[in-house]
């Protein structure tokens, strides 16, 4: 009696340790594009000319640093370059392993053009905190924008 007991008990701990994993397998395994939380313009609003952007989509990720005309003295976004071609890795507590393959914009080329490039970065609602140096990025502009030049685009 003792013993089937024991492995009615021994049964329902493998199958509990069993979904466990299953849970933690999924969690583990790359998602095509972008997690819904990071898709939007995130704004870096850095001191003097030091601003810059982030934009995600679905798919893909395209930023660069804001211009200024002098001529307004507003700031305009610099085209943008990036990563397609995107995968997350949700690795919990809201932070994503983001894997992609790096573009410039047409007529430039950035260094690692072509490569797969993977970083980690944690969100909030109203913040993108990047691991490894990156400055914090929000979802509000705090200086004054204009449109990019059409000769820029």
């Amino acid at each position: 009696m003792h013993k089937s007991a024991f492995l009615i008990g021994l049964g329902a701990l493998a199958l509990a340790l069993g979904v466990t994993d299953l849970t933690s397998a999924q969690a583990a395994t790359w998602h095509a594009g972008t997690p819904k939380v990071m898709r939007h313009t995130w704004f870096y609003n850095g001191k003097g000319d030091n601003k810059a952007y982030i934009t995600y989509t679905k798919t893909k990720s395209t930023g660069n640093l804001f211009g200024l005309d002098a001529t307004t003295d507003r700031y305009y976004r610099l085209p943008g370059y990036g990563l397609k071609k995107l995968k997350y890795q949700s690795l919990g507590h809201h932070v994503y392993q983001l894997s992609g393959i790096q573009y410039s914009p047409a007529g430039q080329t950035v260094q690692f053009d072509g490569q797969r490039m993977t970083y980690k970065v944690k969100v909030t609602a109203k913040q993108l905190h990047f691991y490894k140096g990156y400055h914090n990025y929000i979802r509000q502009v705090k200086f004054t924008t204009t449109k990019t030049p059409a000769a820029l685009k």
